[in-house]
């Protein structure tokens, strides 16, 4: 027979929110395993002792921690899931009859706490991870990613010339002389000029800036064209946990943020005993930034690309004593000059020399009739050279590629850091501390998971060895009905009581 459900409302209820929500549920996690009541301590000193009571700090944190869990990036319509989702209101401590706040506190609290907060936050839940042994302390992951911004390249507009002298230079078809930001790299490291140095002031991603996001830069990628981005920078150890995060206009080079990683880094885990990065982490600067700390390089070295089928330059022997590279045909090529804005030094073989040799096809191509070969003058690169080189080195290396290469997948993918959510380079830092932590946090669950998973694996083992070992103390003791029986001083021995094994 057919059924038809019919609805009445009742007035009242009796209903316990708290069993209304899986145990399961990913909020129910990590309601066990956090505690946010830091929170009112970090931010006690930004409220009156008199007055009405503002709204709980707590349930503002949990309330936002719920839109970067479940990618919710609209915090009206935050406010709008809360009030509808079960598991949301339990969470934030909002009953069934409770309004819950309006969404116009996010903006007030982010003007309010400003960065501070929010990267307080994540470094108690990185601490958390800590104190549950989750966090490998030996080294570091570091990456960047291209961040789209919260506006239009329409928006862009000339910020350094007038109107009227840009206008004069599109007429006379006169191009803005090359001024770069900062010197060539001599070999004093300076935090402030990493990653800003032999910039052309006139490119026009500094040129240029948007009346909408102003701290946004123009960044180009081939089949995707230009936009208005930011770039994310981030560490994490072996295991996938964020250790450090870090935002910036996206003109900036990736290694202008590695001081501020590494210091963040250091003030929770201590200096790193190594860092593994991509290549355009090489730099010289980089790399002496890194090794005047004792920190180890798995980085790989800049090197030229070699045609297929064509000698590189790691076939050619480099001779230390005569500073000369000796070919695979054991001709030398001498050196013949430096580049010294480049740091580079050229080494040049003999025309003569190529020209009578037999295997020049598989070293010169096209017209030429010598090859050259060069290396930057410099210890640091050697030494990140011989450490990336090595088994340990490669591996972490690859490593790298897999463990945080996934995490920004998981980002943009799950937690909406495909586009920023705010204007201006302060409030994108806070959204790029809480994807970090919301991604922490759903690493801690998963993990402990895992963590529960074997101890119950361990103690059905360990169960059943034990009652393996307490049915052969018991057939022992009793006898075996076999030839055994004709054993009488192992069977029958007075000594035997109960069993050895039992706990």
């Amino acid at each position: 027979m057919q059924g038809k459900k019919e609805f009445s409302q009742r007035i009242y209820y009796n209903i316990n929110l708290d069993s209304l929500i899986p145990e399961d549920h990913l909020l129910k996690r990590l309601d066990k395993l956090v505690s946010f009541d830091f929170v009112r301590d970090i931010t006690k000193d930004y409220y009156s002792h008199t007055g009405k009571p503002s709204i709980d700090p707590v349930v503002l944190v949990k309330m936002l921690l719920v839109g970067y869990l479940f990618d919710i990036r609209s915090e009206r319509k935050l406010v709008e899931e809360i009030s509808l989702n079960l598991a949301y209101r339990w969470y934030i401590g909002y009953d069934l009859d409770e309004v819950v706040p309006n969404h116009s506190i996010f903006s007030k609290a982010r003007i309010r706490f400003g960065k501070k907060l929010f990267l307080d936050i994540f470094e108690q839940i990185l601490i958390k991870c800590i104190e549950l042994g989750m966090v490998s302390k030996e080294g570091m992951l570091i990456d960047s990613t291209i961040v789209k911004a919260d506006a239009s390249i329409q928006s862009l507009m000339e910020v350094n010339i007038s109107p009227e002298q840009y206008w004069k230079q599109l007429n006379k078809g006169q191009k803005p002389k090359k001024i770069l930001a900062g010197d060539f790299f001599t070999g004093e490291v300076d935090k402030n000029k990493m990653g800003k140095r032999r910039r052309d002031v006139n490119r026009v991603s500094l040129r240029k800036k948007s009346t909408t996001d102003p701290d946004a830069t123009l960044h180009y990628r081939p089949g995707q064209g230009s936009n208005l981005s930011y770039k994310a920078h981030v560490a994490t150890d072996t295991n996938g946990i964020i250790t450090a995060v870090s935002a910036s206009p996206s003109s900036l080079h990736d290694i202008g943020a590695v001081p501020s990683l590494i210091e963040s880094h250091e003030k929770i885990l201590g200096v790193p005993g190594w860092v593994a990065a991509d290549t355009k982490y090489g730099s010289e600067e980089c790399l002496k930034y890194l090794q005047d700390k004792k920190i180890k390089t798995a980085i790989k070295p800049e090197t030229k690309i070699n045609k297929p089928g064509f000698f590189s330059r790691e076939n050619f022997t480099y001779d230390k004593k005569r500073d000369c590279y000796i070919c695979p045909n054991g001709k030398v090529l001498k050196r013949k000059a430096k580049n010294y804005t480049h740091n580079r030094i050229a080494y040049k073989s003999n025309k003569k020399d190529c020209n009578q040799c037999p295997i020049n096809e598989k070293c010169i191509s096209g017209k030429g009739n010598f090859r050259t070969i060069s290396h930057y003058d410099s210890p640091c690169y050697s030494k990140a050279r011989g450490w990336y080189y090595s088994g340990y080195g490669r591996a972490l290396y690859k490593l790298r590629s897999t463990v945080i290469e996934g995490i920004f997948g998981q980002a943009k993918t799950y937690h909406g850091m495909s586009k920023a959510r705010f204007r201006g380079l302060v409030k994108v830092e806070i959204h790029f501390l809480m994807t970090a932590t919301a991604l922490n946090l759903k690493k801690m669950a998963r993990m402990l998971d895992v963590y529960d998973i074997k101890d119950r694996i361990a103690n059905d083992f360990t169960d059943f060895v034990q009652a393996v070992k307490d049915v052969l103390w018991n057939l022992i003791k009793g006898g075996f009905p076999s030839a055994l029986n004709n054993r009488p001083n192992l069977l029958q021995s007075p000594k035997l009581g109960p069993s050895p094994w039992s706990v």
